[in-house]
């Protein structure tokens, strides 16, 4: 692991959260090779070596992978039937499509992954007796915002009648399922509504700021396929990792929390040219249609909620653009 890596793993397992409760206990995460899942991973990793806490993690991906002394991976598909036959003391279900390719070339997947797979996970968690269950939601469910920062009470308009659509519904489903289960069975449910996602993930992704950083690691102009208006929130990984342990760990049941770095006041076009300008590159306009991507022109997410039960983030977007930029660009040498 780089240096810039390792130290964002342990600034998040060294912060003062209640981590005794983890201790000796099983936190079950569909999506776990994933980027946030994959972070939260090694932090119980960091915790487990430093503080010997003695935390097993069951991860769920299509592949599996390689398993280790803290966590165990299996490969499954969270559209079939979930069986374990270990205990299960957490649940987080971070698995999702969440790319706009993902979206465009799979619409009905993105659903029923999201879907059914809650609906799977949530059973397992009644079967288990689960402390916790804990829902990745998103941003993407407020849809068109307005000028100002959406709190959790906030309803959006979403045009239903597209493929588009498919993903921001499906998630509200999501947290109207896990509403249920907590209502007709008791399951313990919060629920983390992440926003756009940035840092140095190792799977290609092809959001915006992702596709900018791209570039400018390989020492190209960036292109800007709109006019680069948007006013969006991000989230360094870090920091998104770190608000979902805290929301597990110290949400109120039933209730949702925005995560989000604060915002910057930049727009999707400026934070495009602060990346070029970290490379030395300039910006490129390429103006086109793509019916894939969101038409959301304002999706700023106000953190007062989740800052109220002791979370704040530790990095600027900023901070986090530099950070991914210098870890990609180590990790080429």
């Amino acid at each position: 692991m780089i240096d810039l890596e390792l130290e964002d793993v342990k600034r998040i397992a060294e912060l003062p959260y209640d981590w005794g409760r983890f201790d000796g206990k099983t936190l079950l995460i569909s999506g776990g090779t994933g980027f946030i899942g994959n972070f939260i991973c090694d932090v119980i990793r960091y915790r487990n070596k430093h503080y010997g806490s003695h935390i097993h993690i069951v991860s769920l991906s299509r592949h599996g992978g390689d398993s280790d002394d803290t966590v165990e991976k299996i490969a499954a598909d969270i559209t079939q039937p979930i069986s374990y036959n270990g205990p299960v003391d957490y649940i987080l279900h971070l698995a999702s499509n969440t790319h706009p390719a993902q979206y465009a070339a799979d619409p009905v997947g993105t659903i029923t992954t999201n879907i059914i797979g809650c609906n799977n996970l949530l059973k397992l968690a009644v079967e288990k007796k689960v402390n916790r269950f804990l829902l990745a939601s998103s941003n993407e469910i407020y849809g068109q915002g307005p000028e100002y920062p959406m709190d959790e009470s906030y309803s959006g308009y979403i045009d239903c009648n597209t493929a588009r659509a498919g993903y921001n519904e499906s998630k509200r489903t999501c947290e109207a399922l896990c509403q249920s289960y907590r209502s007709q069975y008791g399951v313990d449910c919060v629920i983390a509504r992440f926003t756009r996602t940035i840092g140095a993930d190792h799977k290609k992704d092809t959001k915006a700021i992702s596709q900018f950083m791209e570039k400018a690691v390989n020492g190209e102009d960036i292109v800007l396929k709109s006019k680069g208006n948007q006013r969006y929130s991000f989230c360094y990984v870090a920091d998104t990792a770190s608000g979902a342990i805290k929301v597990l760990l110290d949400g109120i049941s039933g209730e949702a929390y925005n995560i989000s770095d604060d915002d910057e006041g930049m727009t999707l076009g400026q934070y495009a040219e602060f990346i070029a300008g970290i490379a030395d590159k300039k910006v490129v306009y390429q103006i086109e249609q793509n019916d894939s991507v969101s038409k959301a022109v304002y999706a700023l997410m106000d953190t007062k909620k989740i800052k109220n039960i002791g979370w704040k983030p530790l990095y600027t977007v900023s901070d986090g653009l530099r950070r991914a930029y210098q870890i990609y660009k180590e990790r080429q040498q």
